[in-house]
């Protein structure tokens, strides 16, 4: 899956994803490939999350005809905390409430990977959420949301409609008015396993549980592309200091302030640099973050079956050969020859076995190389994943 969506991404004529964003144009993609999309979301890491601590914290939520079911109808208190009713769950889920997991990519390391790869190629801040209806009712009205969206079929099936744009896309998420009409869809598509698609910004869309007693989990790969707004607004941070002064009071004053605003307005279009913006919105994100205890501390290094993977949501400057030092967050990281060539390579490949990065960088001392698989992983700079 990795590998179909790095090729979908890739930003040359054959990447159609790629090109549907660019465009705003929705797509439909079929991989073939339901095991590897079962894989990054099992039921079981669902279950898991469910607990009264994250419906608490707003990361769970159980969401019936449009509106949240309050807390007080799924938890209670024992003894002083608060409780899941594992039972009332159930009966809910299975009288046509929906789950809303928020933040699936902090706490499932294959949507971690998922997730920096996307931002790898898009260059833009990723989160990823997980849907999971039980019935044909949809837990959410006709709406609108103010980013990309790429939704990713776990399991079962579902059925969208797409309504277009109706007006300008919107800077955040906007809800149809139930009372008005919001036409017929343009596009009915069904999602199986292993599907993919695209919906951009700006695109009205509700989705139902396509089989008649059915159920469905997807994913929803939320990508915050910047837009002119935030460029205008980063160029307004970076003047702050010359806007800083109240409009005048004296109306005899009037004239200079509006003349001052004038001259940082023409200088904020002078120095409107869209590579500089790019650069600063990519520093301003974490470059990496990944956890590997178990994997990364033996004393030969992870076996040749297991699965490794960048954690850089971004791509660092890394030099052909040598070392090379790579900043973010104001920390920087020093890599040796031979992490430079594992990163270069993965950041090619996107995913690779241990076996496959000793065979690609023949050159390399195997046990160097080994070495340097557990360094990148202990300094959170790529994920292990056992076979």
């Amino acid at each position: 899956m990795i590998a179909t969506l790095r090729d979908l991404l890739r930003r040359r004529p054959e990447g159609p994803l790629s090109a549907a964003m660019e465009a705003g144009q929705r797509l439909h993609v079929k991989t073939g490939q339901a095991a590897a999309c079962a894989g990054l979301l099992p039921w079981a890491a669902v279950n898991a999350r469910l607990s009264a601590q994250a419906l608490m914290e707003g990361e769970v939520s159980v969401m019936r005809a449009g509106r949240e079911v309050p807390l007080e109808m799924l938890t209670r208190l024992v003894g002083g905390q608060r409780v899941l009713l594992d039972a009332q769950l159930q009966t809910l889920c299975q009288g046509g409430a929906s789950l809303v997991l928020l933040g699936m990519h902090r706490h499932v390391q294959a949507l971690a990977a998922l997730a920096a790869m996307v931002e790898r190629h898009v260059e833009a801040p990723v989160t990823i959420n997980a849907y999971a209806s039980f019935t044909r009712d949809g837990a959410f009205q006709i709406h609108r949301d103010g980013h990309d969206v790429l939704v990713v079929q776990i399991a079962g099936s579902k059925r969208w409609f797409c309504h277009g744009r109706r007006s300008d896309p919107p800077f955040g998420g906007e809800t149809v008015d139930p009372r008005r009409d919001p036409g017929p869809p343009e596009a009915e598509m069904v999602l199986e396993p292993g599907d993919l698609l695209f919906v951009p910004k700006g695109d009205y869309h509700r989705a139902e549980v396509a089989d008649a007693g059915g159920q469905s989990l997807h994913l929803t790969v939320a990508i915050q592309r910047p837009d002119g707004a935030e460029v205008l607004r980063w160029r307004l941070r970076e003047m702050a200091d010359r806007l800083a002064a109240p409009v005048p009071m004296d109306p005899s004053a009037m004239g200079a302030y509006e003349a001052q605003l004038k001259a940082v307005l023409a200088d904020l279009c002078a120095g409107l640099d869209l590579d500089r913006f790019r650069a600063a919105q990519a520093a301003a994100r974490p470059l990496a973050g990944a956890m590997a205890l178990g994997l990364a501390t033996g004393a030969d290094g992870p076996e040749d079956a297991v699965l490794v993977q960048p954690a850089l949501r971004r791509r660092p400057v890394l030099p052909a050969t040598g070392p090379a030092d790579i900043r973010a967050g104001g920390v920087t990281t020093h890599l040796n020859a031979q992490e430079c060539a594992i990163l270069a390579l993965l950041l090619d490949r996107d995913i690779a076995t241990t076996g496959e990065i000793l065979a690609g960088l023949p050159s390399e001392d195997p046990a160097a190389l080994r070495a340097a698989v557990a360094a990148l992983a202990r300094r959170g700079l790529v994920f292990l994943t056992a076979s």
